[in-house]
């Protein structure tokens, strides 16, 4: 029984649905948010979000979470993306460029990061996310309003591996596994016997992981499934264009220029921390978060972004990309802590979710 079904079991007359566990697994299998990923669906009522189990990773970017209750908006910006309606003018620092394929004209991006007939896409994501108790209830603190008065006695970081094989046809099966979580630190340390009791109490541990195949994409997407043909050529490949089209991708609702700036930004990462992205694509997200002017910093090859959200959460996220391959190798989210009592009992340099990737072309799924 992998997190999502337990979350099932957890909280059984919370008014879940198959709707909201689906799509937190959905993003979770990417990478959502934890989200996050909840931007892409949000009404201009915010939720606050209840966890019952460890994160596999926040589609949703932005992730695994459920509904419990609502309340309202606050209003964003993200750090260094502009709220006008136009859309910014390039940074001086270029993306990553690609480099010219051997003996012919065409420019390939990112070479040697495309599985041939036969091969396969491996992506292994290692999560660690932070989850808080208090007496009677498991709860995750990320979103605008962090632990919003709740009094927790006591965190916990879980640690979870899932792995997805992408075939290079993308229309045929793919595959992937969860290996269960494993319980890594409590905050404050050593909570005795009977604090470890009072959490299996209220969060049994998970036993054993699961095996998944699904056709033509990510298991448990709406349609188009995430990482599917139809997925892929559904998001422009020019970087002005790809820009504005991520402003309201998947948004049903109104939104303020800046909400929209950083709509877009999220849907961007969301993108690339995917890892199952093709190559043209990554290099056109990359190019794209330069024009929207997000701050980034380079060392040893691996290009970091650092997004500061304030209009569709409060929160700070960072994706680090390798500029030789365009993929994610880590991802984090840092919520800000508003209404948490007398302290946070977790260090700020740990943050809510940390996704770690790991990302290889093999000659056949296991």
């Amino acid at each position: 029984m992998d997190v999502f079904e337990r979350v099932r079991e957890v909280n059984r007359g919370a008014g879940l649905n198959d709707e909201r566990i689906t799509e937190a697994r959905a993003r979770l299998l990417t990478g959502i948010d934890a989200d996050t990923s909840a931007e892409r669906r949000r009404t201009t009522r915010r939720p606050m979000f209840v966890i019952a189990g460890a994160m596999a990773g926040v589609a949703a970017a932005t992730a695994g979470v459920v509904l419990i209750s609502q309340m309202d908006a606050p209003s964003p910006q993200v750090e260094a993306v502009p709220q006008e309606t136009a859309l910014p003018t390039p940074r001086s620092t270029p993306a990553p460029k690609p480099s010219t394929t051997s003996g012919t004209t065409v420019t390939e991006p990112f070479p040697g990061t495309t599985p041939q007939t036969g091969q396969h896409l491996r992506i292994v994501n290692t999560t660690e996310s932070i989850v808080y108790r208090d007496d009677q209830s498991v709860f995750a603190a990320w979103g605008e309003s962090g632990l919003r008065g709740r009094q927790p006695v006591s965190a916990l970081m879980f640690r979870e591996v899932s792995e997805v094989n992408m075939p290079a046809d993308r229309t045929t099966e793919w595959s992937g596994r969860f290996d269960g979580e494993e319980r890594v630190a409590y905050f404050p340390g050593n909570p005795g016997p009977d604090g470890v009791a009072a959490w299996d109490a209220l969060l049994p541990p998970a036993q054993g992981g699961r095996e998944w195949t699904s056709a033509g994409g990510f298991e448990g997407d709406a349609s188009p499934r995430r990482g599917s043909a139809e997925w892929s050529a559904a998001f422009p490949r020019d970087p002005y264009a790809l820009l504005e089209f991520a402003r309201t991708y998947m948004r049903a609702y109104e939104q303020t220029p800046a909400q929209a700036n950083e709509a877009a930004v999220s849907t961007l990462v969301d993108v690339l921390r995917s890892n199952v992205a093709p190559a043209d694509l990554r290099q056109s997200v990359l190019h794209a978060l330069d024009l929207a002017g997000v701050p980034a910093s380079t060392a040893n090859g691996i290009e970091t972004y650092r997004i500061r959200y304030e209009h569709i959460d409060r929160r700070t996220d960072t994706v680090s990309i390798d500029t030789a391959t365009g993929w994610a190798t880590e991802y984090t989210l840092r919520s800000d802590r508003v209404d948490a009592g007398p302290g946070d009992m977790v260090p700020q340099t740990v943050p809510d979710i940390r996704m770690t990737y790991s990302v290889s072309i093999v000659d056949s799924a296991p």
